[in-house]
């Protein structure tokens, strides 16, 4: 991990919403609005994206532990933007502050944790749930 990885750095990723991420895509008697695991999914790759020009090679980070709230609801074709903030870095574990709006407004907001991991490390841990 770079010294570079401060509070402060930002990540932001955007994202249209298409009917396959809607709940009544899921539950036709739900309403057709942006389902929260589609909003926390982009909030995440923005707290990627924010992380990412500041590791080394071989490094890569991972969600651990997410705390938000969906405050808005979001149709089909409406443009969700995530921002992530760093707020804090101990060891390997850096916490941030994420939020998304769509164009008229805040829809989420939240706090996102990531572990900076050694993906030869990490891939080592896992190659037993993935060879028989």
């Amino acid at each position: 991990m770079k010294t570079t990885l401060t509070p402060g750095v930002r990540g932001e990723a955007t994202h249209r919403v298409v009917s396959a991420e809607l709940v009544s895509h899921y539950h036709p008697e739900a309403p057709p609005v942006f389902g929260s695991p589609f909003m926390l999914m982009l909030m995440e790759h923005a707290a990627f994206n924010a992380i990412l020009p500041h590791l080394d090679v071989g490094e890569q980070s991972v969600g651990t532990g997410f705390e938000f709230e969906h405050l808005a609801a979001t149709p089909a074709g409406a443009t969700v933007i995530a921002r992530a903030e760093v707020l804090s870095i101990d060891g390997r574990r850096v916490t941030l502050s994420v939020e998304a709006h769509d164009e008229h407004e805040m829809i989420g907001q939240g706090k996102h944790v990531r572990h900076v991991v050694e993906m030869a490390r990490f891939l080592k841990r896992i190659r037993h749930k993935i060879e028989p």
